[in-house]
């Protein structure tokens, strides 16, 4: 309790508010309990509705949505990753949402049409370097890493990777197939090394001289930041650059965690209550913060960490258009022998 009163004043709250009759609000979350449970003890703190969590994965949820059919336990779903939103809007097990204030606050490509999902925060996919080896200024754009320039010299994920898979699909909405194909011909002839499942192997594989280029997550190097005082992190940081790509073009390519209210949520008022309450300027810092995403509300500025790496231009396509490529971001990836796990 004494956590919730400070948590309580740091928002500027009061006691408890009365419940005004509302039932208990039950969340499905995929998102990392260390991240999402501080917002939502601070939104049953404020209003007084008991919120009960279940965390999950992802295949999970999705699951459980499905099996509940007409009778579902969730009022709210958290999750991240545009592939995911798109599997839950494919099951039928979403309903929309007509709300002013998530419209105003969130920009129409961070959330979907009809109102199905909204986006809580954001992050880029983006290229790192060598800052030893390479003058970040030969890396512009994702076709770059294609370029044989980089022959042997380029760390990647496994393509099965749900982040994989949306930046091909979003290479296609851009480029279209042919450029795509192009781009996973060239990087896998590029590779310096097997792909490794996992964006922090990608950065190890530079500072350790693997390779000299590799794509990843801003957040898990952003999460490395406040570790600096550590020597090995130290290390990793002293060797590792970031470079936005697609800066003169069409930007680089984004991607969302989100919420949505289920299809047969029992509790809609409360639960368009937690979903509103998400985007208020508080709220998205609590979040984010500890999560190194950026804040999906305009003009909030990300943590003093990842603020400090500059800005940059995002890629402006809506993140719901994406699902109508991941079959073609999938074929794409195994005809070019992109390594599938």
């Amino acid at each position: 309790m004494k956590f919730l009163i400070v948590l309580a004043m740091s928002f500027g709250l009061s006691a408890p508010a009365a419940a005004d009759g509302l039932k208990g609000l039950t969340v499905y979350s995929y998102l990392t309990p260390a991240f999402i449970q501080p917002v939502l003890d601070a939104f049953a703190f404020e209003t007084g509705i008991p919120v009960h969590v279940e965390y999950m994965t992802a295949g999970q949820l999705l699951d459980r949505l499905v099996e509940e059919n007409g009778a579902p336990e969730a009022d709210v779903i958290f999750t991240m990753e545009a592939l995911r939103l798109a599997k839950l809007v494919d099951a039928d097990v979403l309903q929309p949402v007509d709300s002013v204030v998530l419209e105003a606050a969130i920009p129409a490509k961070y959330r979907h049409p009809d109102g199905l999902w909204f986006g809580l925060s954001k992050w880029a996919r983006t290229a790192f370097y060598s800052k030893y080896r390479v003058d970040p200024a030969d890396l512009q754009s994702y076709a770059d890493l294609a370029d044989d320039t980089w022959a042997g010299k380029v760390c990647v994920r496994t393509s099965n990777k749900i982040y994989v898979q949306s930046l091909l699909a979003s290479i296609i909405a851009n480029e279209g197939e042919a450029a795509t194909r192009r781009f996973v011909d060239g990087l896998v002839s590029n590779f310096a090394s097997e792909p490794v499942d996992l964006d922090l192997a990608q950065l190890q594989g530079i500072a350790d001289g693997i390779c000299d280029v590799a794509i990843a997550n801003t957040y898990y190097y952003g999460r490395l930041l406040p570790q600096i005082r550590d020597p090995e992190t130290k290390r990793l940081l002293d060797a590792v650059g970031i470079v936005f790509l697609e800066q003169d073009g069409r930007g680089v390519h984004m991607n969302i965690s989100g919420f949505a209210m289920t299809r047969k949520a029992d509790n809609r008022a409360a639960a368009l209550q937690l979903m509103e309450y998400m985007i208020r300027p508080a709220a998205q810092r609590l979040y984010a913060d500890p999560s190194m995403d950026h804040p999906i509300v305009p003009g909030l500025k990300p943590h003093d960490a990842l603020a400090a790496l500059g800005t940059f231009k995002e890629d402006d396509l809506a993140i719901h258009k994406l699902g109508t490529h991941y079959d073609l971001a999938e074929q794409i990836s195994r005809d070019g022998n992109w390594l599938w796990k």
